[in-house]
């Protein structure tokens, strides 16, 4: 009887400590492939991740971010947050920034944020170790001739995003998004 037991619970063990695999659908797959491929695709952001810094954190967060914000997550959906891709050149990126600048710019009353329309350079892309997607570049700002930007962007395979950006001018932030059509 005791066998039989220590059995069960050897199987049980082994079968809770399994790996869970990730199902995705066939429509994801398709279109993940087809952006491996090169295919144009977009992304809609949908939370900031900034570097929280002292001074950051010294702000009412309450008073400056709406309720479930909170100052190392921010939601933007519906910011109007754009970021357009085409094989190594990027089409269009406007996304809002919260941070702290390292270098004293220009902050133009209609531009704040990290906004780019230009050649990219220094493009790379592989595959991570669970083979998703990681698309490497360097793209100048639209609105500033000494700031640029190091981007790497990480695709799931159910069409997620992680986008970090460093700047030459601010602080590091990173971005979590969806494909969209």
């Amino acid at each position: 009887m005791k066998r039989v037991l220590y059995f069960l619970l050897v199987i049980v063990l082994i079968t809770s400590c399994a790996s869970t695999k990730e199902n995705y659908t066939a429509v994801q797959l398709k279109k993940f492939n087809e952006i491996v491929e090169g295919k144009p695709f977009s992304i809609n952001s949908r939370r900031a991740y900034p570097r929280v810094t002292a001074a950051l954190n010294s702000l009412p967060a309450n008073v400056l971010l709406p309720n479930g914000n909170t100052i190392n997550m921010i939601d933007i959906t519906g910011h109007g947050s754009v970021f357009n891709f085409n094989k190594d050149s990027l089409t269009k990126g406007n996304l809002p920034y919260y941070g702290e600048r390292q270098f004293a710019g220009n902050y133009s009353s209609t531009n704040i944020g990290i906004e780019f329309d230009a050649k990219i350079t220094n493009y790379k892309t592989s595959k991570t170790k669970r083979d998703n997607h990681q698309i490497k570049f360097t793209v100048r700002d639209k609105n500033s001739k000494t700031e640029s930007y190091d981007v790497t962007l990480v695709i799931y395979k159910n069409l997620k995003t992680r986008m970090d950006i460093n700047s030459t001018h601010r602080f590091p932030i990173q971005y979590s998004g969806v494909i969209t059509e």
